[in-house]
């Protein structure tokens, strides 16, 4: 009892945001005000992936375009002051989060969580580009032998056409896994949210959600009423007991029939809930299980919703591609299978958030373990906050610079961007004019986040880090525990009462 009641509203608010996490397309046009979310969430200096690059005009050096999370931006004056660039750009601001930003001389193209944009730099309006049938987020975009290519987070497209029409077909792509594996982190998410068995899973886990919030009201009231009545008999208070009762009796009753009908899934969640969030995420970080355990149909595409990341290197005529299954390499034409590749570099275990070529010399890479230069010659991954080769890492241990991006002006001098503390010059380079590069503050006066990365961050425990701390981590992992052995207690409880009434049965028989 006294675990659970304060697993109330736990639960509750557990439930209520997984529903919403589960169906992002229902909640995709709303958000929420800056005045109900935690001062730490409003951008400053263009953190927390507010901007994760810049871009700089070829046709006019005054000309600057901003992009990250919150869309695209334009400076006229160098890079001094900037305003937003979104005639016809996507409005839903769970999708206008831009991940890249094409130019050439006559256009701009934008990947965006809601798709292909594209803007001929005349009209200065946005245009969306079909790519497929449906909605695809896109991820990167680059152009190979004058084809454009662009990598969404499942399919990879090539322009048949050029300028101003395009005409994208999709690659026929694959990689070679003759032993398919699954990642104990996709298992356990896609069971959490029951995706592992499609759309009809998804559903069956929202009603579980549905489910779990009644038992918590229905838990309270059998908790309550009872005291309540005791309280009122010391008072000498009369009662209607009688009048009163049938909402006990309601509550009691289908909260064991609906406890104990829908355990098996309540374990489910509450069991890979418990290794959802860091620091318990990390036992199953590196693990993977063979495609048999799957306990769902995997699908044909073995890219469906997995990639992060992609770069094309010109001089090895090649690309990688990165994924929630690790590094894959192929060759620029698409013509032989991906294969497996492990790169001497550290990655978080989110995958890089910059991925790039480094002139001739190798590999630009950055994540929330920093950002290295994977030299080619060496094949030794160099610190760039440092200076430094680095030899040993962590994947799931956070660097004190979390790099969300990276750009470079027209001058040589480096920038990056990071989730804490915002844009920063590569610090053992050179002073950043602290008047250049400012963010807006139209940015802080109308910031409005996605509803769904609102729920996500109640979900996960985070928003509650500005009120309790960094005790904050263990919300999940300890709320999941508790949890758990309250189903266990509740089905103790249940076979309990079944057999005290089926011996009741037998005496009455007898």
């Amino acid at each position: 009892m006294w675990f659970g009641l304060p697993l109330i509203l736990f639960l509750i608010w557990m439930s209520a945001s997984g529903i919403l996490l589960n169906h992002p397309d229902w909640i995709a046009g709303f958000s929420v005000p800056a005045k109900f979310i935690p001062d730490s969430y409003i951008p400053q200096n263009w953190n927390r992936s507010s901007m994760i690059g810049m871009v700089f005009s070829l046709n006019d050096t005054n000309v600057v375009y901003a992009y990250g999370k919150q869309g695209i931006w334009r400076s006229r004056d160098g890079g001094y002051t900037f305003n937003r660039f979104e005639n016809g750009f996507e409005s839903s601001e769970y999708y206008k989060k831009t991940k890249y930003l094409y130019q050439s001389e006559n256009f701009l193209l934008a990947a965006t969580d809601g798709g292909l944009y594209f803007n001929d730099l005349n009209n200065v309006v946005w245009q969306e580009v079909k790519l497929g049938s449906g909605r695809e987020a896109v991820r990167k975009i680059f152009t190979i032998q004058n084809n454009l290519v662009i990598i969404t987070e499942s399919n990879a497209y090539i322009s048949a056409g050029r300028y101003p029409k395009f005409d994208f077909q999709k690659i026929n792509w694959s990689r070679s896994e003759p032993d398919r594996r699954v990642t104990l982190i996709d298992l356990f998410f896609h069971l959490h949210d029951g995706r592992v068995w499609g759309l009809p899973g998804r559903l069956l886990f929202d009603f579980a959600g549905l489910i779990i919030i009644f038992l918590s009201f229905g838990a309270f009231y059998i908790w309550y009423f009872p005291n309540r009545m005791k309280r009122l008999k010391k008072k000498n208070i009369k009662f209607d007991v009688r009048n009163k009762s049938w909402a006990f009796r309601f509550f009691y009753k289908y909260h064991l029939k609906l406890g104990i009908w829908m355990a098996v899934i309540l374990f489910i969640i509450g069991g890979t809930g418990f290794f959802m969030r860091p620091p318990v995420l990390a036992l199953i970080a590196e693990g993977r299980v063979p495609a048999w355990m799957y306990p769902g149909l995997l699908p044909e595409n073995p890219w469906e919703k997995k990639v992060h990341n992609a770069l094309h290197d010109p001089v090895e005529n090649k690309i990688l591609i990165s994924t929630a299954d690790g590094i894959w390499e192929g060759p620029a034409d698409f013509n032989k299978p991906f294969v497996k590749r492990e790169l001497n570099a550290p990655v978080f275990v989110m995958g890089p958030t910059v991925f790039e070529t480094y002139g001739t010399g190798g590999y630009l890479i950055g994540s929330f373990n920093g950002l290295f230069h994977l030299e080619r010659s060496t094949n030794r991954p160099v610190n760039m906050l440092n200076g430094n080769y680095t030899s040993e890492w962590s994947n799931v241990q956070p660097a004190e610079y979390m790099i969300t991006g990276y750009f470079k002006t027209p001058s040589g001098k480096e920038y990056i961007t990071t989730h804490d503390q915002g844009l920063l010059p590569l610090s053992f380079q050179f002073q950043s004019n602290n008047k250049r590069f400012v963010m807006p503050k139209e940015m802080i006066r109308d910031y409005r986040t996605p509803l769904w990365n609102f729920m996500f961050e109640l979900h996960n425990g985070r928003i509650f880090k500005d009120w309790i701390g960094g005790i904050y981590i263990l919300l999940v992992p300890l709320g999941s525990l508790l949890f758990i052995l309250i189903i266990l207690s509740g089905v103790y409880d249940w076979l309990i009462l079944w057999q005290i009434k089926r011996k009741t049965r037998r005496v009455k028989l007898r």
